[in-house]
């Protein structure tokens, strides 16, 4: 089978759309859990919130899971971000991801203000089968404004600090919105070219 230029090109964005839908953060390296955030190579703020996400794959009975943030490039110390992170298979933590139901836990850690600049890691290990998970991330100094921030009046203005999460769906959306647009031009291409 021989495709033209057009098809090959078609084939090719369709192809990159379809996997752009399909990613669904990192995989741990047991393949036990996703990781959904921090973003890999994510650039992050001390004195603000460290998202973390995670996705139980399968049966969480075994997992016993602990996250840290270490240093790469930067003389300091590793936090504990959480200690026997929760692995639990409650209600109250259902996602349904592909038709699937999975379970989904979250932190939002605060960087300390006295954060050094500099790379980071954030390490999920699976302490049952000794293997650990990284996502590199960068934190940025703290910058102290000289003024306060005005703050919001009236009965309609929105939020100064956005809700946990807001960040990783819109991130997410435009993802999505992105894969989107490709597959369509994929199509257009090769309906008219």
């Amino acid at each position: 089978m021989h495709l033209s230029k057009k098809g090959f090109i078609a084939c090719c964005l369709a192809t990159f759309a379809t996997q752009c839908t399909m990613s669904n953060g990192i995989q741990s390296v047991d393949q036990q859990f996703n990781i959904t955030s921090p973003l890999d190579h994510g650039v992050y703020v001390a004195a603000q919130k460290l998202p973390i996400t995670y996705v139980l794959l399968g049966d969480s009975s075994g997992l016993e899971l602990n996250i840290y943030m270490k240093p790469v490039d930067v003389n300091a110390t590793t936090v504990v971000v959480a200690q026997k992170a929760d692995v639990s298979e409650d209600a109250s933590s259902i996602v349904t991801i592909d038709n699937k139901t999975y379970w989904q836990h979250s932190y939002n850690y605060e960087i300390p203000q006295a954060t050094q600049a500099g790379s980071y890691e954030v390490v999920f290990e699976s302490v049952n089968s000794q293997e650990n998970t990284s996502v590199p991330i960068t934190i940025r100094p703290f910058v102290a404004t000289s003024s306060p921030c005005p703050s919001p009046t009236g009965s309609s203005s929105a939020s100064a600090s956005p809700n946990p999460g807001d960040g990783e769906s819109s991130g997410a959306s435009r993802k999505v919105n992105a894969c989107v647009v490709l597959a369509g031009f994929a199509m257009f291409t090769s309906f008219f070219f």
